[in-house]
């Protein structure tokens, strides 16, 4: 459990809150590429970390990300008209540029130098693997772009999603950080029915984590007969869990494919679930990809069957096929924990031995809002630069008894966390 304080402190994210400011350091996806198809199309609303904010694409093609609100009057730019390499405000006519300076003032006297002294805020773009990124921190203290292994893969080998996930980021990161409820949640059988899968047979693993320059990595250990079976899960800091492929005897299409989540806040309440599905050695099939996980949404990205549905579960799914009686393995995720509420009070749980990373990944999240609030630098994962690549996700079996996971998969001396940096 948490205290009252630690819960708050973990949970908000607005401008000027500790946790807010902590993320503020990091590049983090922001929207898809795909929302802004065409120059000087519709704007488009965004909400991140508490922030009300439009993006736009101009007559050039280039991308700007702008405080949705007019420094005039306050009427939403998202209403206003884009053209002219500016989006110009519906009120009065106030036309932005991507960069955030005012270019034109129609309405007051001619040779005023309104214009020029008017700016709204405006946070750099970059665009990689299907999303437009950005960067909201402050502008002295901008880290260089990250280079993620998903950004190099053919066109078709890699596909970029998101779906809002009605609450807050902490419980939505919190359960995909939980290796042990897949076998339970995601049973692909009735409970008390034979178990189809390592992780459904074995439902006690071993956890082990190991923090990291980054964030923390830690593996789930199951006994498959005489064997060891591990699932090595990475946590960066401050949103991300890569998920490692299912290898050995899963579907093809599953076998190579991995799995990157960016857990965003939106605000206090709702959160970005924003996911790279990729694979070397199979294309990608993005309407597969939603009906397997059960996110079909609406045009702002609400699931279509949500909590006021009630997920559409089924009771006779439920005692004939799955677990859940939930269809989608996204959905059923985001069913436990968005019935927590939309922020979940952390003071009433009773946590086990499995919930140990989760423990580690809320010390890991705490100390590094509490360190940059004293101290005023980033956290090193934002600014040191980190080689990706060496940043695996991997399902494996071995020997037990001969060897450990961290035999098959150690951890670069480069990644070693600083001793003082440790949670």
């Amino acid at each position: 459990m948490l205290s009252h304080e630690d819960n708050e402190l973990l949970v908000r994210v607005g401008p000027g809150t500790a946790m807010g400011e902590m993320m503020r350091s990091f590049w983090m996806p922001a929207l898809l590429e795909s929302e802004l198809p065409e120059k000087d199309g519709k704007p488009v609303r965004i909400r991140l970390l508490g922030e009300d904010l439009v993006a736009f694409r101009d007559s050039e093609g280039r991308i700007g990300l702008l405080d949705e609100h007019c420094p005039h009057r306050g009427s939403s730019l998202a209403l206003g008209v884009n053209g002219e390499c500016g989006l110009r405000c519906l009120f009065h006519g106030w036309k932005f540029d991507v960069n955030g300076q005012c270019t034109d003032t129609p309405a007051e006297p001619e040779g005023t130098k309104l214009a020029n002294a008017m700016r709204v805020k405006a946070y750099p773009i970059e665009v990689a693997a299907g999303m437009i990124w950005t960067y909201m921190g402050p502008k002295e203290c901008q880290p260089p772009f990250p280079h993620f292994p998903w950004f190099d893969m053919p066109e078709g080998h890699c596909e970029a999603f998101k779906v809002i996930y009605e609450c807050n980021y902490a419980q939505a990161i919190e359960g995909a950080i939980d290796s042990a409820h897949a076998g339970v949640l995601h049973r692909e059988s009735p409970w008390g029915h034979e178990a189809k899968f390592p992780h459904e047979k074995d439902l006690r693993p071993k956890l082990e984590v190991e923090f990291t320059s980054y964030g923390l990595r830690y593996c789930a250990v199951r006994k498959d007969g005489d064997e060891g079976h591990a699932r090595v899960t990475q946590v960066p800091l401050p949103f991300w869990t890569f998920i490692p492929s299912d290898g050995g005897n899963s579907p093809i299409f599953r076998r190579h494919r991995r799995l990157i989540n960016a857990f965003v806040p939106r605000d206090d309440e709702t959160t970005w679930h924003i996911q790279f599905f990729y694979d070397e050695t199979h294309l990608i099939d993005r309407e597969h990809r939603i009906a397997e996980a059960g996110t079909a949404h609406d045009d702002a990205f609400f699931k279509l069957v949500g909590n006021k549905q009630w997920y559409n579960q089924d009771r006779e799914m439920m005692r004939t096929q799955n677990m859940s009686g939930i269809t989608g393995i996204a959905a059923q995720d985001h069913a436990v924990s968005e019935t927590m509420g939309k922020i979940a009070d952390r003071t009433k749980e009773h946590l086990g031995r499995t919930d140990m990373a989760v423990v580690a990944w809320r010390r890991l999240m705490l100390k590094a809002a509490r360190d940059m609030a004293a101290t005023g630098r980033a956290p090193a994962a934002a600014a040191a630069p980190i080689d990706w690549s060496s940043v695996t996700a991997e399902t494996f079996v071995f020997p037990l008894g001969e060897t450990t996971w961290k035999d098959v998969l150690p951890l670069p001396g480069e990644l070693r966390p600083d001793i003082s940096s440790a949670a």
